[in-house]
């Protein structure tokens, strides 16, 4: 489904709301590299060093020649600890980045060329996950599925679905490593995710999917007559985990056009348009609901690295009798 179908589906249900892949333009991806720099963001800061201080142990673990599939690739800037250890291991290996913004991927596929020129073939794949993950599956040789907190941004059930691909897609000695926030703070969460000012790229980054929605239906959504709200709910059930959720509240009622798609779409006073599907965003786990979750769908934890605040695991499927 692509971006203008999912902003209709999203803003003709009941409750509206606005999937969060759609904030991700490039405008969007910018703002996600900037929350990077809020002082108050744990969770960059946490990935870069468990990346940063494991990536040498990690590549060791990894059996090559390889093809690393990067999803959600962004920046790069933190898959390139692990890029760096395998290269200074003089491993064959080929690196395909995938995001869902074209224009950021082209940015990042020319930044990854100034660096490390034609010591590593680069080859990208713009989509959204539940279409790239299956031509991945198509891909004969070795393999590693690098994904560096892709997960948490994903509502619950479609968490399942993707793992369940991930794991369809993977065969012999394949492998996924991948990233997540494992912190428990709730003030910490709080503080770091549900901070609404409006200088702060945070709130930009959670807006951008209306102007998104603006930008792809011909719709003119005042912002300016909604406030952003959100909250941290907690859920230590080990099948389940805990997640955020971030809304505009309407300060009026109000109706707009979407000229695209010969739309209206109205919202009451005090009505919520959800900045996510599903349950919530930004989902925080404990070891024991990773495990459950990568075992649901026959993947078996080999090694993890574990910070406080972020872990990353090894995984690989599971052998069939």
């Amino acid at each position: 489904m692509g971006v203008k179908e999912l902003l209709v589906k999203g803003l003709c249900s009941t409750p509206k709301y606005i999937d969060m892949s759609c904030r991700y333009d490039k405008q969007g991806s910018i703002y996600d590299d900037q929350c990077q720099d809020i002082e108050e963001f744990y969770h960059y800061k946490s990935e870069e060093a468990i990346m940063r201080c494991n990536a040498k142990d990690a590549a060791l673990q990894l059996k090559t020649p390889l093809r690393l599939f990067d999803l959600g690739c962004g920046s790069t800037t933190k898959s390139q600890y692990l890029i760096n250890e395998l290269l200074a291991n003089k491993v064959n290996v080929e690196y395909t980045p995938i995001d869902v913004s074209k224009d950021f991927l082209q940015h990042a596929c020319e930044t990854l060329k100034n660096i490390y020129g034609n010591r590593l073939k680069v080859d990208p794949i713009a989509g959204d996950f539940m279409n790239v993950i299956p031509q991945i599956g198509k891909y004969r040789g070795r393999k590693v599925l690098l994904w560096l907190s892709g997960l948490q941004c994903f509502p619950l059930d479609t968490q399942h679905q993707l793992l369940s691909k991930i794991s369809e897609s993977m065969e012999g000695d394949d492998s996924l490593l991948m990233t997540a926030d494992i912190t428990q703070d709730k003030a910490v969460i709080e503080k770091a995710y549900l901070d609404f000012d409006d200088s702060k790229p945070f709130a930009k980054l959670y807006t951008n999917g209306v102007h998104v929605a603006n930008r792809e239906l011909g719709g003119n959504i005042d912002l300016s007559q909604f406030i952003l709200e959100g909250r941290h709910v907690e859920d230590k059930d080990v099948s389940r985990a805990s997640y955020n959720q971030v809304w505009l509240r309407s300060l009026c009622n109000q109706s707009y056009y979407l000229e695209e798609v010969g739309k209206n779409v109205t919202f009451e006073e005090g009505e919520k348009l959800h900045l996510y599907s599903g349950n919530g965003i930004s989902h925080k786990y404990t070891i024991p609901q990773l495990e459950n979750a990568l075992a649901s769908v026959k993947l078996r934890v080999l090694k993890k690295w574990d910070n406080g605040n972020s872990v990353l695991l090894l995984s690989t499927r599971e052998n069939e009798l």
